[in-house]
């Protein structure tokens, strides 16, 4: 998920992170949220509770909390990927990555202005979960090999789970709803068939409200028939979604009313000063 900022002010650097095939080095601060924390013991307890013992049964729960422990942080590492990947493409494309943060929820890539035309926002968009989709088969492959040479259960059980935490992030991220990387790319896609950058918009955010209240019903449901982890996970994104909504609408609107500038009129696609964060 990415969004635009045109603030200049200088942010800190924190570390190092080489581009794709060490073409460039993109040096950018990473804002981890102390929901992390909430994060990796959300994931960690839903490993080691439900998951690795029918994975690999037979072993302490010391053994499933470091093994979810383990995985729950490979979860924060994915998502701060799914960034990067952002970051690596907006550079690119003549962006200036300010900085990524991270939370409970997700991540956002914060960038100097928005992209110069809807095919550039498209492949923004698409960088994320092409990120993702990339470490799902590298820990597909781990995971075969593992299970080839008869390695520990346990160790096979935590790579496929980082398979299906990864493509997980990508077929989530893919759904054309605000404000998740699909819904940027189908509002982009929308606005240019369409011509009207008002409808698109609020095509878009409509469908990320529908998302956040189907998450709402979803734990209403999971709770009912006993699946505690379900329940959990689906209400906190859903309620989350429903809120980024709900406080981005304002800025959704002021993006239909702003003038078109000439090599975008073509398009139909409004600049924006600040593009809701996914």
């Amino acid at each position: 998920m990415a969004s635009s900022a045109v603030r200049r002010a200088p942010v800190p650097r924190i570390g190092p992170l080489r581009a794709a095939g060490g073409v460039a080095t993109l040096a950018i601060a990473v804002r981890p949220d102390i929901s992390c924390l909430l994060a990796i013991g959300l994931s960690a307890w839903t490993f080691a509770d439900s998951v690795f013992p029918a994975a690999a049964p037979g072993r302490s729960m010391v053994a499933y909390w470091a093994t979810g422990l383990v995985v729950a942080s490979a979860l924060i590492m994915s998502l701060l990927l799914h960034e990067v990947g952002h970051a690596i493409v907006g550079r690119r494309i003549g962006l200036t990555p300010r900085h990524i943060s991270l939370s409970l929820f997700g991540g956002v890539t914060v960038f100097d202005r928005e992209p110069d035309t809807p095919r550039q926002a498209c492949g923004l968009a698409l960088a994320g979960p092409l990120a993702n989709l990339v470490a799902a088969v590298v820990a597909g492959i781990v995971h075969v090999v593992l299970v080839e040479v008869e390695a520990d259960p346990l160790a096979a059980a935590a790579a496929a789970s980082i398979v299906v935490i990864n493509l997980g992030i990508t077929i989530v991220n893919l759904i054309p709803a605000l404000p998740l990387d699909g819904g940027h790319v189908s509002r982009a896609a929308l606005a240019m068939a369409l011509g009207r950058p008002d409808v698109a918009a609020a095509i878009t955010d409509n469908i990320g409200r529908l998302l956040g209240w189907t998450l709402v019903g979803v734990a209403v449901l999971a709770s009912a028939s006993g699946d505690v982890a379900i329940a959990v996970w689906a209400a906190l994104i859903g309620f989350a979604v429903h809120d980024h909504m709900r406080r981005v609408a304002p800025i959704l609107r002021s993006f239909t009313r702003a003038p078109i500038p000439h090599v975008l009129r073509r398009d139909g696609v409004a600049p924006a000063t600040r593009r809701p964060a996914a």
